[in-house]
């Protein structure tokens, strides 16, 4: 999978908005290294404690990358969170790849199985190459830096996902959402779908989501106009998993609406 952008080096004298600004405004050249990943994610665990990630450099001049792992979890809001972590082993940490060639990133656990799901990202990040500016003046480099996720399974793995919220507030809808297992949840939907009293479709809204960490909890949003909310009489959300699902509807009434 082609690695995703991430972040721009610029000078620490300035924001990477106000060098990209600058970059639209006088039309300075941007220069991107490219790169793939793959897997894009790995599982370990009590039987498989290490894995193997293939980064190739699909661009025409050497690139240097810089690898890192770190922990990763998701706060009260279910926004990702990172922070340090000695659970995993990982070589090399530097890496250097010629035009259309393959690196290996060797990756073990150091822990044994626990209770719950650890789950981390290995950051794969390509470092500021050597080429010199253009003759024309000033280039800007954007470089790019991927996370492959990597989850260590949980001793005895079990599943549990519950809507404990759903309201609807002057045409707000918010649904809360909990993993109540001890294992990720890879998040296929969040669908909303309206009826009217006869069951006539009224309002249907696919909300995108990908990660829900064990024991996180996390809120999606979304609205309905005046006319929407007041045809509606039935209101019904279901997200699903690739493991399992939950579903829970709620009566409209006008107090309710905008």
């Amino acid at each position: 999978m082609t690695a995703q952008l991430a972040a721009m080096r610029t000078p620490s004298w300035q924001t990477a908005a106000g060098v990209l600004s600058a970059a639209l405004l006088v039309g300075l050249p941007a220069a991107a290294g490219e790169f793939s990943v793959s897997p894009i994610r790995l599982d370990l665990g009590p039987s498989v404690r290490s894995g193997v990630i293939e980064v190739r450099n699909s661009s025409s001049e050497q690139q240097r990358f810089q690898i890192e792992a770190v922990e990763w979890l998701q706060d009260a809001n279910g926004k990702d969170r990172y922070g340090p972590t000695r659970d995993l082993v990982f070589f090399p940490k530097i890496m250097s790849l010629q035009p259309d060639e393959e690196g290996v990133v060797r990756v073990g656990l150091r822990m044994p199985a626990a209770p719950v799901e650890r789950t981390y990202r290995l950051f794969i990040e390509e470092l500021p190459g050597k080429k010199a500016a253009p003759a024309s003046g000033a280039q800007i480099e954007v470089l790019l830096r991927f996370g492959v996720g990597i989850f260590a399974a949980p001793s005895l793995p079990q599943d549990g996902l519950a809507i404990d919220a759903f309201e609807v507030t002057t045409g707000s809808i918010e649904v809360s959402a909990q993993n109540s297992g001890n294992r990720h949840h890879v998040v296929k939907s969040v669908e909303f779908r309206g009826t009217d009293a006869a069951g006539n479709p009224t309002y249907r809204l696919d909300v995108a989501d990908r990660y829900l960490l064990a024991g996180t909890r996390k809120t999606y949003s979304a609205s309905m106009s005046a006319e929407q909310c007041r045809g509606t009489a039935t209101l019904a959300v279901e997200i699903r998993t690739e493991r399992v699902s939950a579903a829970r509807k709620i009566e409209i009434t006008p107090a309710m609406c905008p």
